[in-house]
């Protein structure tokens, strides 16, 4: 992730970005006014790419690539067990102070999720 000297400048994370036909993705608006968006590419049931994206401030920008960090690798069990904690705690604290950005991370990372299962048992 790109380091931020200057607070008022917006981090750029590597995996921030849109994916088109991605097999899940989804869409949210945070209490804040932030939206976030969360794409997954999923083979052999695992997360094998992961990229979010969000109009909001580094606090949003920081947990979506930790979430979109965490997830990639991980079987979607694992992924359903993500939670905000653990986007917490691979900063050790979140810059602001803004936990409902890790919360609204991993709530859009599980609705990924969520939009990738119910394509496939709908076939």
């Amino acid at each position: 992730m790109a380091e931020n000297k200057d607070s008022n400048k917006l981090i750029e994370p590597d995996n921030m970005g849109r994916m088109n036909d991605p097999d899940g993705s989804a869409f949210i608006d945070g209490i804040c006014g932030d939206s976030m968006e969360m794409y997954l590419v999923i083979e052999n049931g695992l997360i094998s790419d992961s990229k979010f994206f969000t109009d909001g401030c580094n606090s949003s920008r920081f947990c979506g690539a930790t979430a979109a960090r965490l997830a990639k690798g991980k079987s979607l069990k694992d992924v359903l067990r993500l939670s905000p904690a653990d986007v917490i705690d691979a900063w050790g604290e979140i810059p602001g102070g803004n936990v409902h950005c890790a919360i609204l991370a991993v709530s859009t990372l599980h609705k990924a999720l969520a939009d990738y299962l119910i394509k496939t048992q709908n076939g």
